[in-house]
């Protein structure tokens, strides 16, 4: 991960940035949240009621527009082995910010950015920016 200083991002990139890093926060929840509803699971002796990895969730489209809505149907297991990589995001096809990040993998209903920097926590509300991907969707 490439990791610099608040201050030595454009403010512009670095909102967009802190964007995507709330989004993918956000979508991490939905896997805590399943494991542990998972654990209440057993401990209420219903095994056969724990999700596993080969479910397909719906995650938020992590990319920079606060406004972006779409969701990207994605197995568990999947999204899991992406974000394996802290620079990683999954974004539907098309919202991807050259400036900031690099397309690695195209599928058929998503893609995958790496960012070029990084920014060592984000924010916890959606910064505004110019993007705007409603007519990418």
């Amino acid at each position: 991960m490439i990791l610099l200083g608040l201050m030595d991002i454009p403010i512009a990139e670095r909102r967009q940035i802190e964007n995507e890093m709330i989004f993918r926060r956000g979508n991490e929840k939905i896997g805590i949240g399943l494991d542990a509803l998972d654990a209440l699971h057993i401990a209420d002796g219903n095994p056969a009621l724990v999700w596993d990895d080969d479910r397909i969730i719906e995650f938020r489209c992590e990319c920079s527009d606060e406004n972006c809505e779409v969701r990207i149907p994605l197995y568990l297991s999947a999204y899991k082995k992406i974000h394996l990589d802290r620079n990683a995001f999954t974004i539907q096809l098309n919202h991807q910010v050259n400036l900031i990040e690099t397309v690695t993998i195209t599928e058929k209903d998503y893609a995958v950015v790496v960012k070029n920097n990084s920014t060592s926590d984000p924010g916890s509300m959606l910064n505004n920016t110019t993007i705007d991907n409603s007519g990418n969707n």
